[in-house]
């Protein structure tokens, strides 16, 4: 073997074992339907405590999606409105003694998921099946389910 041939094949074995090294980065070490489910549990008990905090940590850093229709609002706006306890704050939460109409959805009853693991999507529904039917959407990204949207059922 050659000199240049050994540097080739070295060069290729340090190529292989990167790519090998980036792709066992990307696999997420736990069981991502227990993991959703904590996310899920976090997300409920945000809303039902009014704890604004709790919830962002769980929003994606895109924002969150409301309604069916997908009206988008991004995470730094939607950190604005729940510290000046406006707009999606009082939707979610209670302003002016009024619980919003949306929070009021957040409790505890029947859940179905489906999970697309191919693309780390997942839409839960919280209340499945009952007029309270709450539908929550979620993405994995960097190993973490993070809440992409939220919506009424009707």
């Amino acid at each position: 073997m050659t000199r240049t041939t050994g540097m080739g094949l070295f060069v290729g074995l340090l190529m292989t074992l990167a790519l090998l090294g980036q792709a066992s980065a990307q696999t997420c070490p736990r069981d991502a339907a227990a993991e959703l489910d904590a996310a899920v549990a976090q997300t409920l008990a945000a809303v039902q405590s009014g704890d604004a905090t709790a919830l962002l940590a769980v929003v994606s850093d895109d924002g969150l999606a409301f309604n069916p229709e997908g009206e988008e609002v991004g995470y730094r706006a939607l950190q604005t409105q729940f510290t000046n306890k406006s707009g999606r704050f009082c939707a979610l939460f209670t302003c002016n003694g009024q619980r919003g109409a949306l929070g009021a959805k957040f409790h505890r009853g029947p859940i179905d998921k489906q999970i697309d693991s191919r693309n780390g999507l997942a839409t839960v529904f919280v209340n499945a099946n009952t007029n309270d039917e709450l539908q929550l959407n979620y993405r994995l990204r960097n190993c973490r389910w993070e809440l992409t949207g939220v919506a009424m059922v009707e």
